[in-house]
């Protein structure tokens, strides 16, 4: 059995390839299926053109490879994930001006995390924070579940959520905490002018207390169906779209 570098990690799929493959040389190799369809090798020609190795694989060695899991007739081997310096991180957004971070309290599941950079990715969030313990990592998973997109927002992980809020605050962020009830709605959320940062919690447990009690504000989207909660991923989704109507009515560039 060949044993994992814990220098690489291994993604796959059409658009993870496909963003790795614009992004900063994290690609050490690609690897084809012999029996992939026109998009894979596509993408295999491109690698080749940008001088990189690709490696075409006989179908049952590709599936051996894929264990069931969605290759789509290609994957890659990249450097692993190579995360952003909080305190650079924050900098660069709060410099901005009127730029969004957003911190995730203990999300566990990769799946989760992928959407919700995904979403952030689209809605132009400047930096993720997570912190170091009881959080899911950028594994090959989430860059999956993100349609390629954790390569498009910078991740940062933090030692202590609580002191980083603080420390977003007195960078010039307004913060806003995202919680399951006693928020006010998304649209009136009171969003002084200058950067923001969006706080959402765990699936099971919310944003915890000491993180909460750090934030100047709560939020909550409302259920007109009267049904209990949103997925963390659905539920970041949403908030961002009002975060950005809500700068934009302020009159706030992004």
């Amino acid at each position: 059995m060949t044993r994992r570098d814990p220098t690489e990690d291994l993604i796959w799929g059409l658009h993870s390839v496909e963003e790795a493959l614009a992004g900063a040389g994290r690609v050490r190799e690609v690897l084809l299926d012999g029996g992939s369809g026109p998009g894979a090798r596509v993408l295999a020609d491109r690698a080749k053109a940008a001088g990189l190795p690709v490696r075409l694989l006989p179908p049952q060695a590709f599936r051996d490879l894929s264990r069931g899991r969605p290759f789509q007739g290609i994957a890659a081997r990249v450097a692993a994930y190579l995360y952003a310096d909080d305190d650079a991180t924050i900098e660069a957004a709060a410099a901005h001006g009127d730029g969004v971070l957003l911190a995730l309290d203990q999300v566990q599941d990769p799946q989760n995390l992928g959407s919700i950079l995904r979403s952030a990715a689209f809605f132009g969030v400047r930096g993720v924070l997570l912190p170091q313990d009881r959080s899911a990592p950028v594994s090959p998973a989430a860059v999956r579940a993100s349609a390629g997109a954790a390569g498009r927002v910078p991740v940062a992980r933090v030692v202590n959520l609580a002191r980083t809020v603080r420390a977003c605050k007195d960078a010039g962020f307004f913060a806003v905490a995202a919680v399951a009830d006693g928020g006010v709605p998304p649209g009136a959320m009171p969003l002084p002018r200058g950067p923001v940062l969006l706080v959402v919690g765990s699936e099971s447990e919310g944003v915890r207390r000491l993180v909460r009690e750090s934030c100047d504000a709560l939020v909550t989207v409302p259920s007109p169906g009267g049904f209990e909660s949103l997925n963390v991923g659905v539920a970041a989704g949403v908030l961002l779209h009002a975060l950005t109507v809500a700068m934009a009515a302020r009159g706030g560039a992004r």
